[in-house]
């Protein structure tokens, strides 16, 4: 589906971005896994992924950095000659009241979950014109379209990126390349506190006990990091060339069956 296909993916070490990375290289492309981790944190899931057949490369790259994306775009042009899929994948979120939530702390939100992606995008461009077309997918959320309680910076950085990708999908017209966006639900990442690290069985129980409490039509709506890079990667095959500023709510129903208060 995606063979000779180069494809960036931020936050790509864990939670979806691993997903999405392990997807994508499945289905033919070479991945560039970035985050602002060392490139020592990254190599396991390129070596996971080059076990398997696939074909990765870790950069480490901090979004909030305008140096650091013109960096990792030179990197891929100098190593590939093309850009094809883009995935803004990275994520910071700071749960809690407003009133709780320092200053730094939502400036520190919008510079990952807002401007980051925007900067990596405009600094893309060019080689994705170079390359002839191409698809960039956004991760919004779900909470970028419905109010949460605790999540009103976050939701808004969310908003903000998904809203920037319905009205920047104009200035792509007759470039082939594509912008859209997912609004993920309730996703079993370590932003929600699940990781492969040892936890109490307090801690265990408090995560287990908020993910059963998640409903929707169909039961349990808490989501795997895989069933959001399944949808990556239909926005990111030419199988969706319909689609272009579109934003793709993925929460199983979630938002469509809350409750009314009291």
């Amino acid at each position: 589906m995606l063979e000779g296909k180069i494809a960036i993916v931020t936050g790509g070490a864990t939670g979806i971005g691993a997903a999405t990375s392990r997807l994508l290289a499945k289905n033919g492309a070479h991945v560039v896994v970035t985050s602002e981790q060392p490139v020592e944190s990254l190599q396991p899931i390129c070596d996971e992924i080059t076990a398997s057949g696939g074909s990765a490369s870790a950069f480490r790259c901090d979004i909030t950095s305008a140096d650091a994306i013109e960096a990792l775009v030179a990197e891929v042009e100098a190593r590939h000659g093309r850009l094809d899929i883009l995935v803004n994948c990275a994520g910071l979120c700071v749960f809690g009241p407003l009133e709780s939530v320092t200053p730094k702390q939502i400036e520190a939100m919008f510079a990952v979950n807002t401007i980051g992606p925007i900067l990596l995008t405009k600094a893309a461009l060019p080689l994705m014109r170079k390359t002839g077309g191409g698809s960039i997918v956004n991760i919004a959320s779900g909470a970028a379209m419905i109010g949460v309680e605790g999540l009103a910076a976050y939701s808004a950085s969310k908003a903000a990126i998904a809203h920037f990708t319905r009205t920047f999908a104009p200035e792509l017209r007759r470039s082939g390349i594509r912008v859209n966006s997912v609004g993920p639900g309730s996703v079993r990442t370590p932003m929600l506190g699940f990781t492969d690290d040892d936890l109490t069985e307090a801690q265990q129980a408090s995560i287990e006990k908020r993910a059963a409490g998640t409903r929707s039509p169909y039961g349990n709506a808490m989501i795997e990091p895989h069933d959001i890079a399944e949808v990556v990667l239909f926005l990111a095959s030419d199988a969706a060339r319909a689609l272009h500023g579109s934003y793709v709510l993925a929460d199983q129903g979630f938002s469509g069956c809350m409750s009314p208060p009291g």
